[in-house]
């Protein structure tokens, strides 16, 4: 009787546990995030090596410590590509990750990953860790992998393109959510088509500018609303004036922050 309320109560600190699990969220560049939550590890839009100059890219050491698995790289659980551009993925770079790193998995629209087979040295050493999906604009899928599940939702690239195929994903793991908008066609009407009202979001990251246009603050506030907003994809030419148009809309938010300094870290706390 005893050994049974002595598990019963260590199921309770666990639940307890992952009901206060913070969001430790490191940036690497442009939209490149490292996730950390209790036991958790999740890379997002962070494997590019060879950047659109307009924005920022991973530092050397950076890009040198994901390769290596050195911390906070190391366990990396899921790899997360939205699309494949060169300022969010690297098909080179994100083959040699993955061999480098053989415990780790990765998700991505089929033609990321058709990129990634043509520039990976031995694809049948990698394939099996690797999650393709080709989905239509408006479709959905999800994913459960290692105690992580993942809706991704397919829309056009930003500027109504239909190439390259874009994926958002809103990710549960140790009892957080955590929405990551990719590079979307921003539209109130893209996200209104998802059931996004179901789900509770911890945090989301989207684009700088949502906040500060009428129909991306109803994303925000209608559709998402997130108890914490990460603000990722600053071009460069922006990065003096952007700190004080996002400080005037700060009370608008319970908590809204932009990433500027690559390697800095924000921990959400609950």
């Amino acid at each position: 009787m005893a050994a049974m309320i002595t598990v019963c109560v260590l199921a309770l600190l666990t639940v307890a546990d992952n009901s206060e699990s913070p969001i430790e969220v490191t940036y690497i560049a442009n939209e490149g995030v490292l996730i950390t939550t209790l036991e958790k590890k999740v890379l997002i839009d962070a494997l590019f090596d060879n950047p659109n100059p307009n924005y920022a890219a991973p530092s050397k050491d950076m890009l040198e410590g994901m390769q290596s698995g050195r911390a906070p790289f190391d366990n990396v659980d899921l790899v997360l590509v939205t699309h494949n551009h060169p300022d969010h993925f690297s098909p080179s770079f994100a083959a040699r990750f993955m061999e480098n790193n053989p415990n780790a998995l990765l998700i991505a629209a089929i033609d990321a990953t058709d990129a990634m087979k043509e520039t990976t040295k031995d694809w049948e050493q990698v394939q099996d860790r690797v999650f393709s999906f080709d989905l239509k604009a408006g479709e959905t899928a999800e994913k459960s992998v290692d105690g992580i599940s993942v809706r991704i939702f397919r829309t056009l690239h930003s500027g109504d393109l239909e190439s390259p195929h874009n994926l958002m994903y809103l990710i549960k793991m140790d009892g957080r959510i955590i929405f990551h908008e990719g590079d979307s066609d921003g539209k109130l009407s893209t996200f209104k088509n998802f059931d996004f009202d179901k789900e509770k979001i911890d945090l989301a990251l989207i684009h700088f500018w949502f906040p500060l246009s009428p129909e991306g603050e109803r994303i925000i506030l209608e559709v998402l609303k997130p108890g914490h907003v990460g603000l990722i994809h600053l071009p460069k030419r922006l990065e003096s004036d952007a700190p004080s148009k996002i400080d005037m809309i700060k009370s608008h938010y319970e908590d809204i922050f932009l990433f500027l300094k690559l390697g800095e870290k924000k921990i959400i706390r609950f």
